[in-house]
């Protein structure tokens, strides 16, 4: 297995350095794209070891993970992963997303623990609505299906159009990768709320709702 991460990040510059420095030990390489960032994030993923791209504005998480793959494409590796780059995901758990993919799978979700009490109410909620849906438009159990902290075959993407922008690029992946006949396990992993949590872009309701009316166009719309 060679493993690229991809890491797409707005404005990260306090923590972008240290977790390409962790995430590089696991993987063969890490392609951080800087969307649009008005702060030190590229430079600081740069000068810690990533290969940096520049989008000149910010255009979504979604469109940030497209210009990533789109870098990737003609390269060597066999795997991607994607995580966020805020901090909530802690890169020491890679090894448990690529062992459980050495069995076969085509996705490895990294997948959350939903303690009510361990969580952002918000949060709770957003994930727990998302994951039932996830799992009857696949035809799976999806545990986790908002956790950008995944690991996909590469293959299984070469041919698929992708044209999220924003948050509901998880859902797309899962959602077309399923039709097409994909393997989804999970691993357990990690997340860090204390600080991800303030600096998490995402809103739980608008932008959970926007998943939702999106994984029914990428599941019943035209591909």
């Amino acid at each position: 297995m060679r493993v690229c991460a991809i890491v797409p990040a707005f404005n990260e510059a306090d923590v972008i350095a240290g977790l390409v420095a962790a995430a590089s030990r696991h993987v063969a390489e890490v392609v951080v794209v800087d969307d649009g960032s008005t702060d030190e994030t590229g430079a600081r993923a740069a000068g810690a070891g990533a290969v940096c791209l520049t989008l000149a504005r910010n255009s979504g998480k979604g469109t940030a993970l497209r210009h990533g793959l789109g870098y990737i494409r003609e390269r060597d590796f066999t795997h991607v992963l994607f995580m966020d780059g805020d901090g909530q995901h802690c890169p020491d758990d890679i090894p448990r997303l690529v062992e459980v993919a050495r069995d076969g799978a085509d996705i490895v979700i990294g997948t959350r623990s939903f303690v009510k009490e361990a969580m952002p109410a918000s949060r709770h909620f957003s994930n727990t609505v998302g994951s039932r849906a996830a799992s009857w438009l696949v035809g799976q159990a999806i545990l986790d299906s908002q956790s950008g902290f995944r690991l996909v075959r590469f293959d299984a993407l070469r041919n698929v159009r992708l044209r999220a922008r924003r948050y509901e690029f998880e859902m797309e992946v899962l959602i077309k990768l399923c039709a097409r006949g994909a393997t989804v396990a999970h691993a357990a992993v990690t997340t860090v709320y204390d600080r991800g949590q303030a600096r998490s872009k995402m809103n739980p309701v608008r932008d959970t709702i926007r998943i939702c009316l999106w994984s029914l166009v990428f599941r019943f719309g035209p591909g």
